[in-house]
């Protein structure tokens, strides 16, 4: 059908040609199946090339250009074979390209430029995706798909199980939807050899069946290694426990592998490390996990395949493999989720709900949301303690610190925030003691200072050896027993004193002189109360050996409990207060207040009681696990508001609210509480095993505060718990939605994707020389029209005998257009052969480029597809101009021609100026009219209107200029040039008015279509008024007579030409005006963009020099002191500041757009140094730069967004990146995996300029991007002193800090690259659009030939009446001169303008200085007329060589 549809479509296009063919010759054929032939031949001819092409799977535009080039070949070549009048024509036709070689030669040259430009357009192109896409072959080989997870927000890869990924990959063959597979790890790493020269980023592959380790050539020449070498390597990944770290291993190089196959799987000039998946999952802890599956398809990648691929695996994951768990105690059914956070997304709990009939039955069934609590508060915070198994409680006057076995935590004025320190792989707590500000611990991994300032970092006295006093001094330990329960240390005058508890029993010890001394009295605790005691749970004991009240329990801190009463122990016994009954008599603390243990955790004991809970509790089996409330849709749910409280919360203030804070939303930063009332005990609710959760649980919530309190908008839950449910049926139901989106299993046809980019991009690059070389084929069409005109004034005597003996019109315009077409073909191939060498200069000049930053150079290559779509479409083109010029030429008038007499039309008005009045009329009102039907805010409203207006004048004019005058009769001279001049000058008014006149509405405004449609109008403009009334004027100045005789008769003599030729001197000027208005423009561009870019360095680096960086995947680690980087010191000592930015993902959302952006945090540091440059930002924040950037360390929702987001379509005034964020605006930050997780936020600010660039993102404080959003940092900028270079700075960094994956590079080095890599490429461009300036004077220069040839008469006269030599040369030159630097001057003052307007419009408002390009102006003009006249010397010295004799006798 669609065939059959294609080849109607063909016979539609040709057919018309045809039609009008045959129609026009039915006279002239023999038979009637001539006509048959004639007017299907060229439709059926064109059809074969189509489907041929087809079948080869050539592009459409390739197709479409031979299908209509095959068509009007056939229709002009069937002619002569079909009638005998055109087989007359077409030897006429060949004779003239035969006899005239020259004027053939001369045709084709003109004729080619066309197929030249745009065959060399698209071979660029061509050598571009060669280049790309050897890169993306030798990268992905025969792997079309990867197949993994990953983390959108750390950019890490989840594990996929290796037993899952076998089956799918077994099942994938046996379906023979793939030819090979294979499995493995792909992890970032730091390698550096044994000197510590190190690659501080590379990819690391490990695959099922390699062996080994291996580096490929890149990575072993970037660090010098060789097969036996031992490297190190290090990388990051999560722990268990959701922390990132990193890891290193030594490892022994066995082999070099080359940059083929897996050696250039990273890419051809990028290092990578290869090795066995087994020795990567030893030593990454990832035992039968991969997490990425490479995939080799029987067939192409698309969607299908995508898709087929995707349902095998949807059928293969069952529900334990997407995490789905269900349990069966207690007679009831409960399904639940241990992937991340642990719940029932909300596609799997919408599809709970639309099965719910057939899942439960006549059952019933309960959604259940857990809450993890970060905070509970009634007048004071709650949850405070490290655990719920306190040790040890120690006071001062700046709070309270709690001490359990393994960890510790310090509460502020025993009512504020609490921070917290564990002793790292679940090691344990030996002794604690108390310092002014801090907790000195030893513990069995070191000696650690805690702070009580939670922002001041511990600080690690020893560090991987086991310390057991709590002491910072240097004697060595008395002898002890191996096993030790705890010590205790206390130091009096300048005493040290210890107490150990061991598994034989106690002893304490002071160190006395230089040694230690053991005690006469044992005991676990030491105590000073004016002198030293030692205690144990039997009391407490002074060093005279005076013990406390026998039967007196003792407690640390000097404390003793007797009866419900506690006392501290002195030179008298003091009693303190009451114990209240929920303390277990395990660890006490007073100062004016009671704190105690108990079952729960602590109590404090003052005018009120109130508990402190643990932030975890031990749950058994469970492990670990916050502080959580259950909220359900069940009957047990309290109104929204209350909360069925625990006896944990007993002790609150039942007609009090109490604030809750959430686990998940406080971890992203939303610390926002939501208030709660008790409404009832949990005690009181009469549900079975409910008493079992009172350890367990806080309360119920209503379901709508549980969504609130864990950032659950979107109706997840953790557990569903179903009674009396279908087993099977749910087993079969969570079969049936597990699969590929449950796992979150990305499927990327990623080979595919990389050749589509590879293409999309040549593509672009073809584009752009498509679009710049247009001006050039513009500049061709005009050759060729100079060319066609030139000759048929040669020709005029030859026509006119022709159409003497009998030759029609028709015949006049076939014998052009076969002559054409013959022509044309050899024009058209050659032109194509042509723009394979230009294409090949050009990729000479964009590897040169490439090479000098280190990139690829471009391989040229070149394509059939592109070789026909420049061979057809230049021949299409020339064929559409030759076209254009037969049906003038054809208005030849025998008579006149005869005799040699130019036709002048006196009376009457032509017909083809009314038909061209009827068309530019006409089509000025249907572009008016289509102006109304575009939207307001399009980009084409404002450039329809100009270009309606340009039309109307062009067809109005005329009408009011000629037609009026002669139906008047008035007598006028010149009418047709004073006609053509006042429509050029009437255009060139029209393009000058301000762009506030614009009556259609105030949605029209201008862009650069519009720019580039009056840029060009006014070019031609110019031409129209410069070869129109320019000539005349010049004459009647010369009659002036301050200048001299000889000067004045030259003149009149060089302009009597151009002035009677003016549509062969307009076109001429066209030319070259056309080519130097676009060099110049492109120029002009060029020298704005680097005035504007000169402050890229400042905007781009602050007061910074250098910059450190990273991925995601392995942050920066390094601390902001730079002494800890192991600088040398006169290096070290020269870094006067350094400044972290860390790194998240986002989404933007202002309430109607959303987009995934970089969100960047930065600290105090990078501010205080000046940050980066502010282009805008909002006064309330300050009034200078520095205050601003002050204003986010306090105001933690401000943020300052890169300049792309202040970049607008000027015609629609809407924001290019699809959200418009302006100053003042409040948006949303969401968190891209966790939709729950967002912030409000206002923009304060917008960088400058050059951030879109080089700090793209949103900027903000750098807390909340690690805390509510897991930034991490990527970016660290570093800045010194004046007195040593960024060079010496930045090579001592890379030395020693790259093995810790950090890439150093001068901030100014790598901008000044870009920028120059930017102007190299432009200046590429310009050098490709000079090449319509050489057309044009390789045009002047032919022309000038010619015309010497025609002239040959005319010049004899002027020798006659007296002119010498030297004044003939001087009247030649000025007519050179005069068309060709005019057309240039033209070019040159219509691009200054033009640039002057795209100034106004889009660089003006950026406080860029106008730079208008003086130097290439007049380089262009002066050069340009130096090679005009260099390359019309010839003929003219011919010309100055002719005597009147020979010039009169001449019979040419």
């Amino acid at each position: 059908m669609k065939m059959i549809f294609e080849s109607i479509v063909v016979l539609l296009l040709i057919l018309p040609i045809s039609v009008s063919t045959a129609w026009g010759i039915r006279k002239d054929f023999e038979k009637k199946i001539n006509f048959w032939i004639q007017l299907f031949g060229p439709p059926i001819d064109a059809l074969v090339v189509f489907l041929l092409l087809s079948w080869f799977d050539f592009t459409f535009i390739a197709i479409l250009g031979c299908t209509i080039a095959m068509g009007i070949l056939s229709n002009l070549l069937l002619q002569p074979m079909l009638s005998p009048r055109r087989l007359i024509v077409f030897r006429l036709s060949w004779q003239q390209i035969v006899r005239h070689k020259r004027q053939a030669a001369l045709m084709m040259g003109g004729l080619l430029i066309a197929s030249s430009i745009i065959t060399s357009s698209l071979v660029i192109g061509d050598s571009l995706d060669k280049t790309m896409s050897k890169e993306v072959n030798a990268m992905y080989g025969d792997t079309d798909l990867l197949v993994y997870r990953q983390d959108l927000r750390t950019g890490f890869s989840f594990d996929i199980n290796q037993n899952l990924s076998q089956q799918i990959g077994e099942e994938l063959s046996d379906k023979e939807l793939i030819d090979s597979w294979n499995h493995g790890l792909e992890t970032i790493v730091i390698v550096s050899n044994e000197d510590g020269e190190a690659i501080p980023s590379m990819k690391w592959y490990a695959y099922d069946s390699w062996q080994g380790i291996s580096l490929n050539e890149i990575a072993a020449e970037e660090i010098d290694v060789k097969a036996g070498d031992i490297i190190e390597i290090s990388w990051s990944g999560f722990s268990d426990d959701g922390d990132l770290s990193r890891d290193s291993a030594n490892l022994t190089v066995e082999s070099i592998i080359p940059m083929t196959g897996i050696g250039a799987m990273s890419g051809t000039k990028s290092p990578a490390m290869f090795s066995s998946l087994e020795l990567a999952q030893f030593l990454q802890s990832k035992e039968f996990n991969i997490n990425m599956i490479r995939m080799s398809l029987t067939g192409s990648a698309n969607t299908k395949t995508v898709d087929e691929v995707t349902d095998v695996i949807d059928e293969i994951v069952q529900y334990e493999d997407s995490g789905f768990e269900i349990n069966t105690e207690s007679g009831s059914i409960s399904i639940s989720n241990s992937e991340g956070m642990g719940r029932l997304e909300s596609g799997v709990m919408d599809s709970w709900r639309e099965n719910y009939t057939t899942l439960v039955g006549d059952g019933s069934s309960m959604e259940v949301l857990q809450i993890p609590i970060q905070q509970i508060n009634q007048n004071s915070n709650i949850v405070v303690l490290p655990d719920d198994r306190i040790q040890e409680i120690v006071t001062n006057e700046n709070g309270d610190w709690y001490i359990s076995g393994g960890a510790v935590s310090f509460q502020k004025q025993r009512s504020g925030e609490a921070h917290y320190w564990q002793v790292p792989d679940g090691g344990v707590i030996n002794d604690v003691t108390l310092l002014s500000d801090s907790l000195l611990i030893a513990h069995s991994k070191g000696l650690v200072q805690i702070f009580e300032n939670q922002k001041t970092d511990p600080i690690e006295h020893v560090d991987e050896d086991e310390v057991l006093v709590a002491a910072l001094f240097e004697q060595e330990l008395p002898p002890l027993p191996d096993t030790i329960f705890s010590v205790d240390y206390l130091q009096v005058n300048g005493v040290d004193w210890i107490a150990v508890k061991h598994l034989l029993g106690s002893e304490v010890f002071y160190y006395s002189g230089s040694e230690w001394v053991e005690s006469n009295i044992s005991g676990e605790w030491l105590y000073f109360n004016d002198e030293v005691f030692i205690g144990s749970p039997q009391g407490w004991i002074n060093t005279d050996g005076e013990a406390s009240t026998q039967g007196w329990k003792g407690h640390r801190n000097g404390l003793l409990s007797n009866n419900g009463t506690l006392y501290r122990v002195g030179a008298e016994t003091t009693e303190l207060t009451s114990i209240d009954s929920q303390c277990n008599d395990l660890s006490y603390s007073f100062d004016t207040e009671l704190i105690c243990s108990t079952d729960f955790g602590v109590l404090v004991s003052g005018l009120e009681v109130v508990p402190r809970l643990p932030k975890s509790v031990d749950i058994g089996s469970f492990g670990e696990m916050p502080q959580l409330l259950l909220a359900t849709n069940s009957s047990i749910s309290p109104p929204e508001g209350k909360i069925f409280s625990s006896s944990r919360l007993d002790l609150l203030n039942q007609s009090q609210s109490i604030l809750f804070t959430g686990l998940i939303p406080y971890a992203y930063g939303d610390i926002t509480p939501t208030s709660l009332k008790i409404n009832g005990s949990m005690s009181e609710m009469e549900i079975p095993g409910l008493e079992e959760l009172e350890g367990m649980i806080l309360g119920f919530v209503n379901i709508s505060d549980g969504e609130n309190l864990s950032s659950s908008t979107n109706g997840e839950r953790n557990i569903l718990v179903v009674n009396d449910g279908n087993q099977s049926e749910i087993i079969e139901w969570l079969n049936e939605i597990s699969g590929a989106s449950t796992l979150n299993l990305q499927i990327v046809t990623a080979k595919e994707n990389a050749l589509q980019a590879a293409e999309e991009g040549a593509g672009l690059l073809s584009a752009m020389f498509l679009v710049f070389g247009a001006f050039t084929i513009g500049a061709g069409i005009l050759l060729v029209l100079t060319i066609v005109l030139m000759l048929s004034e040669t020709r005029r005597i030859d026509l006119a005998t022709l159409r003497a003996i009998g030759l029609k019109k028709s015949d006049m315009r076939a014998l052009t257009t076969i002559e054409g077409a013959l022509t044309s073909s050899i024009a058209s191939i050659l032109g194509g052969v042509i723009g394979l060498l230009l294409a090949w200069i050009v990729s000479l000049g964009f590897s040169s480029v490439f090479n000098s930053v280190g990139a690829d150079s471009i391989e040229y290559s070149f394509s059939m597809n592109s070789m026909l779509i420049g061979i057809s479409t230049g021949f299409v083109v020339a064929m559409s101009t030759i076209w254009v010029t037969a049906l003038w030429t054809s208005r030849l008038n025998i008579v006149e021609a005869l005799k040699g007499v130019i036709s002048v039309n006196k009376t009457g008005i032509p017909w083809w100026l009314l038909l061209f009045i009827i068309i530019f009329t006409g089509g000025g009102l249907l572009t008016l009219l289509s102006t109304f039907t575009i939207g307001s805010n399009s980009s084409l409203r404002h450039a329809t209107w100009n270009l309606s207006a340009s039309l109307l004048i062009i067809g109005i004019v005329p009408i009011f200029t000629f037609i009026v005058p002669k139906l008047m009769g008035l007598k006028l001279r010149n009418l047709g040039q004073n006609t053509v001049a006042i429509v050029g000058i009437c255009l060139f008014i029209w393009g000058i008015l301000p762009d506030n006149f614009t009556p259609v509405d105030e949605g029209v405004k201008a862009d650069e279509i519009t720019f580039a449609v009056m840029g060009i109008i006014e070019v031609f403009a110019g031409v129209m008024i410069l070869s129109s009334i320019a000539p005349r004027a010049v004459s009647k100045l010369m009659n002036l007579r301050i200048f001299p005789t000889g000067l004045r008769s030259s003149a009149k003599i060089g302009l009597a030409y151009p002035a009677s030729t003016p549509l062969k001197t307009a076109v001429i000027m066209g030319m070259f005006s056309l080519t130097v208005f676009s060099v110049i423009v492109l120029a002009g561009y060029s020298v704005q963009f680097e005035e504007h870019s000169s402050g890229y360095v400042d905007d781009a680096s602050g007061d910074f020099e250098i910059l450190l960086s990273s991925s995601r995947q392995s942050p920066l680690e390094l601390s902001g002191n730079v002494s800890d980087w192991g600088l040398n010191e006169s290096i070290s000592s020269k870094i006067d500041a350094v400044g972290k930015v860390n790194r998240a993902i986002v989404w933007l959302d202002d309430g109607e757009e959303k987009i995934g952006y970089i969100l960047r945090g930065v600290d105090d540091n990078f501010i205080d140094h000046g940050a980066i440059p502010l282009d805008s930002w909002d006064p309330s924040l300050g009034d200078t730069e520095k205050e601003a950037w002050d204003s986010i360390k306090d105001n933690q929702n401000i943020i300052f967004v890169d300049s792309s987001f202040s970049l607008t379509d000027p015609s629609t005034g809407e924001s290019l990146m699809g959200i418009d964020i302006p100053i003042g605006k409040s948006i949303l930050l969401v968190d891209i995996s966790n939709p729950g997780n967002t912030r409000t936020v206002t923009v304060g600010g917008v960088l400058s300029e050059s951030s879109q660039l080089f700090s793209a993102g949103v900027w903000m404080n750098g807390e909340i991007v690690d805390e509510q959003f897991g930034g991490v940092v990527t970016r660290m900028y570093v800045s010194h002193d004046d007195t040593i270079s960024s060079e010496m700075v930045e090579e001592s960094i890379s030395k020693q800090l790259a093995k810790d994956g950090v890439y150093s590079s001068i901030i100014e080095d790598e901008i000044l690259v870009l920028l120059g890599l930017i102007f190299a490429i432009l200046a590429i461009f310009q050098s490709y659009l000079a090449l319509g300036l050489f057309v044009g004077i390789a045009g002047i220069g032919v022309v000038t030939y010619r015309s010497v040839s025609e002239r040959t008469s005319e010049i004899g006269m002027i020798r006659a009446i007296g002119f010498t030599k030297r004044r003939l040369l001087a009247s030649m030159l000025i007519e050179i001169s005069w068309i060709s630097v005019l057309g240039m001057a033209n070019g040159v003052f219509v691009a200054l303008l033009f640039h002057k307007a795209l100034y106004d419009e889009f660089w003006k408002e950026q406080g860029v200085d106008l730079i208008l390009p003086w130097g290439i102006s007049v380089s262009l003009l002066i050069f340009g007329w130096i090679f005009v006249i260099l390359a019309t010397m010839v003929p003219l010295f011919k010309a100055t060589k002719i005597t009147p004799a020979e010039a009169l006798s001449s019979n040419d």
